[in-house]
């Protein structure tokens, strides 16, 4: 039988000069010259596997010279092997290549050799005469592999999303988590400039500064604002570095940008919060300023009059200049007994602990009783106070006491600010399907913007030089407010400033009723749910 190898092309091998004898010795020596430029290890074996020759390159490789190599097979100093499993040796009448085989140097360690392997075999037999081959020494690529297998890993997990750029910016890797926060894929961005992600809301100066550091070789951190594929904005904790693969020239740069988005809102929520407790603690300083002057005056008054009474300052106590001191203390005490009804009413309604104890009343006799109380103050002030016709037919299923506070309240506030020669107006609005409105106009100093909103907080007074002649809690319109949203209610306030306020108080169709034959909604009943307030 004709070998498979019978029919090799024969070597170029360059032609030497000369007889036999030297050209077989000048051959020699430019194989010598060879085995020991070239990188692998240079091996021979006879036909039983056992090494004949072994170049000079298995010191440097395992520190091992040829001599201690030679006369021993490949199965005694090491073994082949796949990442997968266990190999058995090739067969060495067939040529193989890049096996990998494991073998321990003089120092112990194990390292990886990658064989390859060319049978030879007797000219005229064709039997297998032994095997000419290579092994490359591939410990150290195969490390380098495996390091870098692991660092893509760590990246490709990585929490952070992650990108590499050239240095024009054009990204040419993102990792799963780029992909996954913005929802890009990588036909879509690889190529692109990073610019796509931007959101507008980051300064310009932020992105000049990156590129001024990174340029200069240093590494950029900062805080960023970047938008999804969808739009949605995120915040970004951005840290760029340049890498320079070769010298000192920046070749690319790696982004990497970590999600802080959850971490800026609970700044903002804390921020927010200590800007509340800033404010509570300055609301607490009004609190005290405000309330320790309105409890002081009336007990200071009632302490100095009943002492001056009890001292017998003017004398025995028939003296009639006691009767005022009575008065005065009278008139305190009562001041001083509303102040606190008002201090726990507010606390009550915060701790929605206020029960409504509702009857049906007319409600134009609330009115009236109101007008009687404030009347006396409004002759004082030089105020008038005028109602335009209320329909007598009109009941309020409602709590009557408190639906008189809130009259009184308001009544009062318009009074109080309203100058010499002014007036006072009540008015209503009723229809029994839609509801009621009873509005409070007054002629009086008005209110800006700012000013209604400071004075519907609790102790909130606006400053002026009018109001500072009139003390007072600051509790009267959030008070009637909650009142009023406690009836299903609510208030509106319409002021400018010099020109005079209007307060309506809007309260649900279910808290009014008629006796007019025209009128023929009678139902007192609050739905399941009492509508909230538009506003």
């Amino acid at each position: 039988m004709v070998h498979a190898y019978q029919n090799r092309k024969p070597r170029n091998w360059p032609s030497f000069p000369g007889n036999a004898e030297e050209r077989a010795s000048k051959a020699l020596s430019r194989l010598e010259d060879i085995t020991r430029l070239v990188t692998e290890i240079i091996w021979e074996t006879d036909r039983n596997g056992v090494l004949t020759f072994v170049s000079e390159r298995s010191f440097e490789v395992l520190g091992l010279l040829p001599q201690q190599l030679i006369g021993l097979k490949l199965s005694d100093l090491g073994q082949f092997w796949s990442p997968t499993s266990e190999e058995p040796a090739p067969d060495l009448d067939k040529p193989f290549r890049d096996q990998l085989f494991k073998i321990k140097g003089k120092d112990g360690k194990e390292r990886t050799l990658l064989l390859s392997g060319l049978p030879y075999f007797d000219k005229e037999t064709w039997l297998l005469k032994g095997v000419y081959g290579t092994a490359e020494d591939i410990t150290a690529k195969l490390e380098a592999e495996k390091s870098f297998r692991m660092l893509s890993e760590i990246i490709e997990q990585n929490p952070s999303m992650v990108f590499v750029t050239d240095v024009e910016g054009n990204i040419q890797y993102v990792n799963t988590m780029f992909k996954k926060m913005t929802g890009y894929s990588d036909e879509e961005v690889i190529g692109q400039n990073p610019r796509i992600l931007q959101s507008g809301l980051t300064p310009k100066e932020t992105y000049q500064d990156l590129w001024d550091t990174v340029l200069s070789g240093h590494k950029w951190r900062g805080e960023i604002q970047n938008k999804h594929k969808d739009g949605t904005i995120f915040w970004a904790h951005l840290t760029i570095s340049p890498i320079a693969l070769h010298g000192d020239t920046i070749n690319h740069f790696v982004a990497v940008h970590e999600d802080i988005t959850e971490r800026k809102l609970a700044e903002e929520k804390l921020t927010a919060a200590k800007e509340q407790a800033e404010i509570a603690s300055r609301t607490k300083s009004e609190i005290l300023a405000n309330t320790s002057h309105e409890l002081r005056t009336p007990l200071n008054a009632i302490i100095g009059f009943s002492s001056s009474i009890k001292n017998e300052t003017f004398g025995p106590l028939g003296n009639p200049a006691y009767q005022d001191y009575i008065d005065i203390i009278k008139e305190s005490g009562e001041h001083l007994l509303a102040l606190i009804n008002d201090i726990l009413d507010v606390a009550s309604l915060e701790a929605s602990q206020i029960m409504l104890t509702e009857s049906t009343f007319r409600l134009k006799d609330v009115l009236e009783s109101s007008f009687r109380l404030v009347a006396p103050h409004a002759e004082k002030a030089h105020v008038a106070i005028t109602c335009e016709d209320v329909d007598s037919s009109i009941f309020l299923r409602a709590d009557e006491r408190r639906i008189k506070q809130v009259m009184l309240n308001l009544l009062s506030n318009a009074v109080k600010f309203t100058q010499d020669g002014g007036t006072v107006t009540v008015s209503t609005i009723c229809d029994c399907g839609k509801g009621l409105i009873v509005r409070v106009s007054d002629t009086g100093i008005g209110m800006n913007t700012a000013d209604i909103a400071k004075a519907m907080t609790q102790f909130g007074q606006v400053e002026s030089d009018h109001t500072r002649k009139y003390h007072g809690t600051g509790l009267g319109l959030p008070l009637t407010q909650g009142l009023v949203e406690l009836h299903g209610g609510r208030l509106e306030i319409h002021s400018q400033k010099g020109t005079g306020t209007t307060v309506d108080v809007h309260l649900p169709h279910y808290r009014v009723a008629c006796d007019r034959q025209s009128c023929i909604t009678q139902d007192l009943e609050p739905p399941d749910a009492p509508p909230k307030d538009p506003s």
